[in-house]
């Protein structure tokens, strides 16, 4: 076309389709900031400060017999009856499995694993504060006396559902070595 042809919009500049300078979209500079401010950190501050809460809260609770509280609160709590002890010690041993679940919920990908591998390493932390290991509590016969004298039924419960949690292992890492074979022998192409 000609220039008689245009419109005489097509070359015109609007004011407003300009961005001033230091507006707008911007590169992402590695350097310090321009105003002359310390850079961060990669780490913000809240989590520094969750994580030495964190390890503040357990330092106090592994010293100070963590185990033995709990045992007199499940007694308060349970009035010693065996089956409330046995169900409330089924749920504190299942927190890892309830953590990786709570962690397979909302999310793909690397976020995922991530937050599973979190949440399910948080509740095996409270499962072992809340209660003694299984190797603790088969070669010290100290560990779980405690237990048996206020909860009495506390510590089965515990022990079944890491018993459970450990089945529920095996299956799922014998079920992905079955789809591991499966893929790697499947047929590719056309057939």
């Amino acid at each position: 076309m000609s220039e008689q042809g245009e419109r005489p919009e097509s070359r015109v500049v609007v004011p407003d389709d300009v961005i001033p300078a230091g507006r707008g979209p911007q590169l992402r500079r590695t350097g310090p900031p321009v105003d002359g401010r310390p850079a961060r950190s990669g780490v913000p501050l809240r989590f520094w400060f969750i994580g030495l809460i964190t390890a503040g809260a357990l330092l106090v609770l592994g010293t100070t017999g963590v185990r033995g509280w709990w045992a007199h609160r499940l007694h308060d709590i349970a009035g010693g009856s065996e089956p409330a002890d046995f169900v409330i010690g089924l749920f504190v041993g299942a927190l890892p499995l309830i953590g990786i679940a709570l962690g397979r919920i909302g999310t793909r990908g690397a976020r995922r694993v991530m937050r599973m591998f979190l949440l399910g390493a948080a509740g095996f932390v409270v499962s072992y504060l809340l209660s003694p290991s299984i190797s603790r509590y088969a070669s010290d016969t100290h560990a779980g006396r405690v237990f048996d004298e206020q909860a009495p039924g506390y510590l089965w419960g515990v022990l079944s559902a890491n018993a459970l949690w450990l089945v529920v292992l095996v299956v799922a890492w014998w079920r992905f070595r079955q789809w591991r074979r499966h893929w790697a022998t499947r047929r590719r192409g056309p057939a």
